[in-house]
């Protein structure tokens, strides 16, 4: 029996066709035809589009945002702080070991003074959370919009003095997808304290249990949820978002992994690999192809330099974890720190004059990247994989 070939219809030809172009392309086509803008806007195109985003990120080509801020100080001792965003898309031939890229320059139009910077605190399908002063964003880059989030009712205005009143300061963000809900999440952890004297100083410091709050973009609120940790546990590092769940690097006199799973709404604290017979210090987490990754590093007074490690949990059963050590880098000098890892042995780095440098683990080169230069001494950097979406935030 002969097999019928199912033919594409032309509506689905285009539709194959558009899912696979820059959102760049679909913003400006949703201009054109008020069609091709209901479509573009129809959430099973806006999951197709997603859907081949991240499998084109999966073969040869990298796309990277980079976060940096410097302050610009005038003659009269005004200032201001200037906010840079890039795309940089990386392509590695590894026939020729040569490595491509371009940077586009983003300019999003954040609602924001000239004394306010911004922090990259989450990511999750092209849609970024960030700490823009008091308040927090949400922000797709490549279709540049963005969405202020309402008030805490957790988080309290400064008292202006006297002893035990309660002082309440963010603790930690994270910025996730809840597949149970299939809805967008926002976890925000509130440190609690109150003071023993009426001058509040910091020796006088009384910490209190913290608090915790979800924002669901759905209902466009917050809701208190439980929490159950040390009052001495401190979030020291953006979120990083793996699988329904968000991950923390955190510190309580010892250091390990916060995990929040935003299906159950619960807290579990994940342990690190042990380095008590190294100097090497653990000191913050990204997403390393599909798993949680973990830098440390030594730096060596005497030559002045830094060496790094990176770590990667291959297994976790809400008990224990297992981690393996995916690579060894340096001895490096002027080296500020290491950003992120792609394509398991790009190693990116910021030096110390805030240059971006490429480092291939694999065969020891090391490659500057021409960025948009900094004038000024680079106070915050951030970057992380990325990837292109038109998922909406509005």
């Amino acid at each position: 029996m002969s097999q019928v070939r199912k033919t594409e219809t032309p509506e689905e030809r285009v539709v194959a066709i558009m899912s696979k172009l820059p959102p760049k392309a679909l913003m400006r086509f949703k201009c054109i035809r008020r069609s091709w803008c209901t479509l573009i806007n129809n959430p099973s195109f806006v999951a197709k589009h997603l859907s081949n985003s991240v499998d084109n990120n999966f073969s040869s080509y990298t796309c990277i945002l980079l976060n940096r801020s410097q302050v610009h100080v005038f003659p009269d001792k005004s200032w201001k702080h200037e906010v840079l965003w890039s795309m940089i898309n990386f392509f590695n031939d590894r026939v020729s070991r040569t490595l491509y890229y371009n940077v586009e320059d983003l300019n999003i139009p954040f609602p924001r003074d000239d004394h306010e910077h911004i922090l990259i605190y989450g990511y999750c399908n092209g849609i970024v959370c960030v700490i823009l002063g008091k308040n927090i964003l949400l922000c797709n880059p490549a279709t540049r919009e963005f969405r202020q989030l309402p008030d805490s009712f957790l988080l309290l205005p400064s008292p202006l003095g006297g002893k035990f009143e309660l002082e309440t300061d963010f603790g930690g963000l994270g910025f996730g997808y809840d597949c149970r809900a299939k809805d967008y999440k926002v976890v925000r952890i509130i440190e609690n304290c109150e003071y023993s004297d009426d001058e509040r100083t910091y020796y006088h410091r009384i910490p209190l249990p913290h608090t915790a709050e979800v924002y669901t973009m759905a209902t466009n609120s917050w809701q208190e949820v439980k929490i159950d940790i040390s009052s001495k546990t401190y979030p020291c590092s953006c979120s990083v978002y793996l699988k329904g769940f968000c991950y923390w690097f955190t510190r309580d006199g010892e250091e390990f992994i916060l995990s929040f799973g935003l299906g159950d709404e619960r807290f579990h604290r994940v342990q690190l690999p042990s380095r008590r017979e190294s100097s090497f210090e653990f000191y913050y987490i990204f997403l390393c192809n599909e798993s949680i990754a973990s830098f440390c590093s030594l730096y060596d007074r005497s030559e002045d330099s830094k060496s790094c490690e990176i770590w990667v949990m291959d297994d976790y059963d809400g008990v224990k974890s297992s981690w393996t050590k995916l690579l060894v880098a340096g001895p490096f000098k002027g080296i500020e720190k290491p950003l992120t890892l792609w394509k398991c042995d790009e190693l990116l780095m910021i030096d110390t004059d805030g240059r971006v440098i490429s480092y291939n683990s694999g065969i020891g080169y090391l490659t500057y990247l021409h960025i948009p230069p900094i004038i000024n001494r680079v106070i915050d950097s951030q970057a992380l994989i990325y990837v292109e979406s038109i998922v909406p935030v509005k």
